[in-house]
């Protein structure tokens, strides 16, 4: 299957990659600290690009700073409650196959954190619910479970031995179909970065600055999405790949601390 993610993006993170493999006394340790840092930022980030209503009220101050804390402090620890689920001993490294488990056990479970453990906010929704794009609609509430099987199915077959581009598509699988009744977004960055977890790579960092340009790409990409279109889908999936690019420089060092360690340990 022809690939999404531009080739010289790729090869830049599989060397890259390969460079922290083949050197574990330089770079574990700072991976593990790195990647921790970022997942901390990244929740943060989640959470408050799915609530620009509370950003505006930060910046209005129309809401007291007490109650503001109070919802962000709650919301942000709602995400790592996802990602420490997600990370447990108890599921299987394999998150690309096990994501269907028990019908999607771990998708509903994962959104419930994320929404604050309510046990009301456990399963698919029963509602239609729409998008502020154009030219896209999400899944009907009936058509849910059959498009879940399907991006599962599709992502299993032809991104099994893919990891990047699996995780990336679940990304934009679950904004599209909208499974839930809150939270999707949030949702399903958190697999996509505990599949790229999985592969020791960064988590994709998307700053909250950036919300806007994100949620615009994403219903840019929505109709190429639908129309299986690949070009009209490359900006995200480079987009998305761009932030792991980002990531490994980081742990990397931008390639100067670490090239003086390497230069210890080969002599």
């Amino acid at each position: 299957m022809q690939k999404y993610i531009d080739p010289i993006l790729r090869r830049e993170i599989s060397e890259k990659a390969d460079r922290i493999r083949d050197h574990p006394q330089c770079y574990e340790t700072r991976r593990r600290k790195i990647i921790k840092e970022l997942r901390t930022i990244g929740d943060v980030f989640s959470f408050w690009i799915e609530n620009p209503e509370l950003r505006r009220s930060l910046y209005l101050e129309n809401k007291s700073q007490k109650t503001l804390k109070k919802l962000s402090t709650k919301g942000i620890q709602s995400m790592h409650n996802g990602w420490n689920y997600l990370v447990n001993p108890m599921l299987s490294e394999s998150l690309i196959e096990d994501i269907n488990k028990d019908d999607f056990e771990i998708v509903k479970s994962l959104n419930s954190l994320v929404l604050g453990g309510s046990k009301k906010h456990f399963g698919f929704r029963t509602d239609r619910v729409t998008l502020n794009c154009d030219d896209y609609s999400p899944a009907e509430p009936e058509e849910i479970q059959e498009r879940m099987q399907k991006a599962d199915e599709s992502i299993r077959e032809n991104f099994s031995d893919d990891f990047l581009e699996a995780a990336i598509t679940w990304h934009l699988e679950g904004a599209a179909i909208q499974p839930f009744d809150e939270g999707n977004k949030r949702t399903f960055r958190l697999i996509q970065d505990r599949i790229l977890y999985g592969e020791g790579l960064p988590p994709v960092i998307i700053p909250a600055g950036e919300a806007k340009y994100y949620l615009r790409l994403l219903c840019k990409t929505f109709p190429a999405y639908e129309k299986r279109d690949l070009d009209g889908q490359r900006e995200f999936y480079n987009y998305c790949a761009s932030k792991i690019n980002t990531g490994l420089d980081e742990i990397l060092g931008d390639l100067k601390i670490s090239s003086a360690c390497i230069d210890i340990f080969e002599k």
